[in-house]
């Protein structure tokens, strides 16, 4: 019996002509797309001086900060006002303010008339520009007077080292997020739409005349989007190491395991919601409401540590914050289910959950 619901559920996935394509194409796209477009550099900030020196030392300036590469200089004031209608028309990102006697303070040592100003309603792109014309500054003053911080005693010597990233890079750490993305995506659109797509067409009551039990046919449901799963994960690291470069650090046969809880979870979600659903563009509204959620709580946009308290307790129902940690972990770090067993174990406990009422819920009604 089981192998005749698998032999079922495997021809009816690829007799849809889109589905197939979709599983395919979608971690090409994620992953030769998203690191590049997704930038985590900010580049052609928009740059307004309002320089009331006109003078050579004030020249030195301006091109420390643009030979910098991260800024474009688009115009040059007489007054901080004139400046800010700029700013106020959005076309100028950060505004340098450079006082009259900026020459003459900078030269005796009595002050440094400068002043930013950044456009934050892009609040990323304004924090960080404003990081980075600050250092400009720096880096302008010590090659000016590389004298003037030497202390008279001698310095410690700071070391910085950044571990599991060394370079920084960015995009090694979006590969596990893309990757909890991805298949969080597959495997709960798709079985939310498994049944109550048989339901329209009718073919869900030739199966409700047949013995077969509730429990055999929501877990055979499930097994093509494992499958499929498992597909997009290798789909995933293969495109990681060849391409970028990067490797996983853990054992891969964790990266499966997790990744097989997470299945469980999200395909049972996505058949518990099919159950309740009387059509796909219902179904569909519900899956994407409980996604969208998911995505945004579950710490790969924003630390979970950064929340407020009432919204770290609610992560911890958030399958997805177990799968990001597990991921993420494994990945750059290399960790082992003994390091992160709490999030195998809360993947497990909401999987539980999920299958148990998706079983339950199914209403295996004859005509």
């Amino acid at each position: 019996m089981w192998k005749y619901l698998l032999e079922k559920e495997f021809k009816q996935f690829f007799r849809d002509p889109g589905l197939p394509r979709m599983a395919l194409m979608f971690p090409v796209l994620m992953m030769l797309v998203f690191p590049f477009a997704v930038s985590m550099e900010i580049r052609n900030i928009n740059l307004v001086v309002a320089d009331g020196s006109r003078s050579e030392e004030s020249a030195r300036l301006i091109e420390k900060c643009t030979a910098s590469g991260y800024f474009r200089l688009v115009a040059q004031c007489d007054s901080p006002d004139e400046a800010m209608r700029l700013m106020d028309d959005n076309k100028a990102d950060a505004i340098i303010t450079i006082g009259p006697d900026f020459a003459e303070e900078v030269e005796t040592g009595s002050g440094f008339p400068v002043g930013i100003k950044v456009n934050t309603v892009n609040g990323t792109r304004g924090s960080i520009g404003a990081q980075y014309l600050s250092s400009c500054i720096r880096m302008y003053l010590q090659d000016r007077n590389p004298s003037r911080d030497v202390p008279a005693t001698p310095a410690a010597e700071i070391s910085e080292k950044y571990y599991f990233n060394a370079n920084m890079d960015y995009k090694l750490f979006m590969i596990p997020a893309l990757i909890v993305i991805g298949i969080t995506m597959i495997t709960a659109f798709l079985p939310s739409l498994n049944i109550v797509s048989e339901k329209e067409t009718g073919t869900i009551e030739q199966i409700n005349v047949t013995p077969v039990s509730k429990s055999a046919f929501i877990i055979c449901k499930m097994i093509p989007y494992w499958a499929i799963a498992f597909f997009v994960l290798t789909a995933c690291l293969l495109i990681a190491w060849a391409v970028f470069g990067y490797a996983c650090r853990g054992r891969l046969l964790w990266l499966y395991v997790y990744t097989t809880l997470d299945i469980i979870v999200m395909a049972g979600l996505g058949l518990l919601i099919s159950n309740y659903s009387s059509n796909a563009q219902q179904a569909m509204f519900v899956i994407w409401f409980f996604a969208v959620i998911f995505m945004l709580m579950s710490g790969i946009f924003t630390p979970i540590a950064s929340m407020p308290e009432w919204a770290q307790a609610i992560t911890y129902f958030n399958p997805m914050r177990y799968y990001a940690d597990a991921m993420r972990a494994v990945y750059l770090k290399g960790s082992t289910p003994a390091d992160i067993w709490y999030d195998a174990a809360g993947l497990v406990a909401i999987g539980a959950v999920m299958v148990g009422w998706a079983i339950a819920s199914y209403r295996k009604t004859a005509v």
